[in-house]
C-alpha cells in the first residue's frame, strides 16, 4: 500500500487551484501582445491554458483588432486605362457606386442618397 491508499495527510488530495487577481491577469494578457510573443509560450509560462489566456484577452479588450482602412488609389483621367479599370470594378451585392468630386469613387448601401454620402466622406476627411 501507497501513503496516498492509507490517508497520509501529507499526500495532496487534488492539484492545488491558483487565482490570479485582475491586475495579474491584465499583466499576462499584455504580455502576450509583445512583439514576438506567442500566446502558448505566455500561457505555459504561467502555467495556464491558451484558451483562459485568449478569454483574460477579450475581458481586457486586448484581443480586439484595429480596424484596418484601405488605401486610396488614385489613377490619372489621362491614363487609357484609368477609366476601363474603374469601370471594371462593381459595386458588390447590395451596394452601389457613389463618385466624388475629386474622381475617387466609394461604394454604399444601395438606395443611399448620394449627396449625403459625399457629405458623410467630407465631413470624415476634414475632421482628419
Amino acid at each position: 500500500m501507497t501513503a496516498a491508499e492509507i490517508g497520509d495527510p501529507a499526500a495532496p488530495l487534488a492539484p492545488v487551484r491558483r487565482f490570479f487577481s485582475d491586475e495579474e491577469k491584465l499583466a499576462i494578457a499584455k504580455e502576450a501582445e509583445l512583439p514576438g510573443a506567442k500566446v502558448s509560450a505566455v500561457a505555459r509560462k504561467h502555467g495556464i491554458v491558451t484558451g483562459l489566456l485568449f478569454r483574460w484577452r477579450a475581458q481586457f479588450g486586448i484581443a480586439q483588432k484595429k480596424r484596418s482602412r484601405l488605401a486610396h488609389v488614385v489613377l490619372p483621367d489621362d491614363m487609357p486605362a484609368a477609366r476601363a479599370l474603374r469601370d471594371l470594378v462593381r459595386p458588390p451585392e447590395g451596394m452601389m457606386a457613389v463618385d466624388l468630386q475629386d474622381g475617387r469613387r466609394v461604394f454604399a448601401p444601395a438606395g443611399s442618397d448620394p449627396d449625403a454620402v459625399r457629405a458623410q466622406i467630407e465631413s470624415k476627411e476634414a475632421a482628419q
